[in-house]
């Protein structure tokens, strides 16, 4: 097959190195992602099959729009069910009931998470094109080989990074009534309000709720 020079070793393992960072630059992202959607529930727990939140003090906030613009789907407690929580004052200070959002799109389909993905597959692809650049220059099939080798692991290896910024999202929940952004249509037929949406899941689910007479007779 023929020497492979030193500077043939260096350059593939400097582009390896850069398919490394991009991969770990990624996966830094994404968990930083997730602790900072962490924080801004503050630890609620979702359930997929209720698609609703449960506080610490055991109460739901359930889904009561789609913002079309952010893509979210924001979710709401119940007005005299917070206005009377004892934590109300560390959990939601507004006057209002506590409310959450959560993304309808994986990451990295949110404006930051999309940055970060395309800094790890730029630098990714760099990791590559150097060694790709080096082969016409190599002097031995072993040093084409080599060079050869780390461009096609960088091609590979930036498809999956690549893939989600190909794919542009296009669902929506149908069911919630849409805010103001680009996918409102002026055609779709009108949808329930916030109170009885509110009550066709606890009764789906058989969720307990305060009434007003049963809070006048407490």
């Amino acid at each position: 097959m023929g020497h492979v020079s030193a500077a043939a070793w260096l350059l593939a393992g400097y582009g390896v190195l850069m398919i490394l960072v991009a991969w770990a630059f990624d996966r830094i992202a994404r968990r930083g992602a997730i602790r900072s959607a962490a924080w801004r529930t503050g630890n609620f727990v979702y359930h997929d099959d209720h698609d609703a939140w449960k506080c610490h003090e055991d109460q739901w906030l359930w889904p009561v729009s789609f913002d079309a613009e952010k893509r979210v789907i924001r979710y709401q407690g119940q007005h005299e069910i917070c206005g009377r929580c004892p934590v109300k004052d560390t959990c939601s200070p507004t006057p209002g009931p506590r409310e959450l959002t959560r993304p309808i799109d994986p990451w990295p389909h949110s404006e930051t998470g999309r940055f970060h993905r395309g800094i790890a597959l730029v630098v990714c692809l760099l990791g590559g094109l150097m060694p790709l650049v080096q082969i016409f220059d190599s002097h031995t099939p072993a040093e084409a080989l080599l060079l050869g080798s780390v461009t096609v692991a960088a091609v590979a290896l930036a498809a999956p990074l690549a893939r989600h910024l190909w794919n542009q999202p296009v669902n929506y929940p149908e069911h919630l009534p849409t805010e103001a952004g680009p996918l409102v249509e002026t055609t779709r037929p009108a949808l329930p309000d916030v109170e009885t949406l509110i009550d066709r899941y606890a009764t789906t689910w058989r969720t307990e709720r305060t009434t007003p007479s049963e809070k006048d007779t407490a």
